[in-house]
């Protein structure tokens, strides 16, 4: 009785997933990601602008609010990471390998946005050279995000030597259990999102409020907790395919996977710079996994060759 009702939730909600991963819903979510992109920007760049020509204005919600119009490109980056996140969750079913290297492109979007962060910090490009901590803290930003492109390019070019073998027959069990996560993962996403925008809000406003709240980064809670269930996910599905993917190549895959989930977690929060070496390593370690687990598959399939032909 619980096996049929837990299969019966199942396809209930990789039914739900199937609706919400077609084309034309795809579609809607590219446009409306565009239009909260290029709707927060100008927003953004409208208050920059009257911050600066009306100092008056300067109180309350804009006290705090960066002067440099650079900074404004942090808004756009914000809603775009946001839709990775979500083809993210929704790349679940698909492949393993996907989500890890859509993990790696989230990371590297963080870093290269926080360097228009960074920038914004600037009063006077004038003065640049005079600050050289923060100098040198967006040149390593920088340099980091480069390399974290070379290295999810060579991930992706990596993905496609991989052998596949004969599907396993009730394979499609295991795709419905990952489309059910996924759904699961979005409903959590959206929650945190809103937690974190709420969050954020509160500590804008507190201002005005006479308090004082330090959290005002809107990053402060959502992409932690985050990766969190990504580990969690990823242990979850790790287990539940073992029946599904016996062979041994396949569990030192998706551990391996695992391992570099945790590091791209605590790489979050570590402080600078050793964030960005935190994050490097994570990508490096899912890259050299890949690439020891594209060699096994060729090496097992050629061994099953020979032993047919014997």
């Amino acid at each position: 009785m619980p096996t049929l009702f837990v299969d019966k939730f199942v396809a209930f909600l990789s039914g739900i997933y199937d609706r919400c991963n077609s084309d034309k819903q795809q579609g809607r979510l590219e446009v409306w990601t565009v239009w909260f992109a290029v709707t927060g920007f100008l927003v953004h760049l409208a208050l920059i602008a009257i911050a600066r020509s009306v100092p008056d204005l300067n109180a309350g919600l804009l006290e705090n609010l960066d002067r440099n119009y650079l900074h404004a490109v942090y808004t756009p980056f914000s809603f775009i990471l946001f839709y990775e996140v979500l083809l993210l969750v929704f790349a679940l079913p698909r492949s393993h390998t996907t989500s890890i290297g859509m993990q790696y492109e989230i990371l590297s979007l963080i870093v290269i946005r926080g360097v228009f962060k960074d920038i914004g910090e600037f009063r006077d490009p004038s003065t640049w050279l005079s600050q050289i901590d923060a100098a040198t803290m967006v040149m390593m930003d920088m340099v980091a995000a480069l390399f974290m492109f070379l290295l999810v390019t060579i991930f992706r070019r990596i993905s496609l030597t991989v052998a596949h073998s004969q599907p396993h027959q009730q394979l499609a069990k295991f795709v419905a259990i990952k489309k059910s996560v996924s759904v699961l993962l979005c409903v959590i996403l959206v929650f945190l999102a809103m937690f974190n925008v709420f969050h954020w809000a509160s500590g804008v406003l507190s201002p005005l409020q006479g308090t004082v709240d330090g959290a005002k980064d809107l990053d402060y809670f959502f992409f932690p907790a985050f990766f969190e269930f990504m580990i969690f996910t990823d242990i979850f599905l790790l287990i539940v395919s073992i029946p599904f993917y016996e062979r041994y190549e396949y569990v030192i895959r998706n551990a391996g996977f695992v391992i570099s989930t945790v590091l791209l977690r605590v790489s979050l929060s570590t402080p600078k710079p050793y964030d960005l070496m935190v994050g490097l390593v994570a990508i490096v370690y899912g890259l050299s996994v890949l690439i020891v687990f594209s060699y096994s598959t060729r090496v097992n399939i050629g061994r099953v060759s020979d032993e047919r032909d014997q």
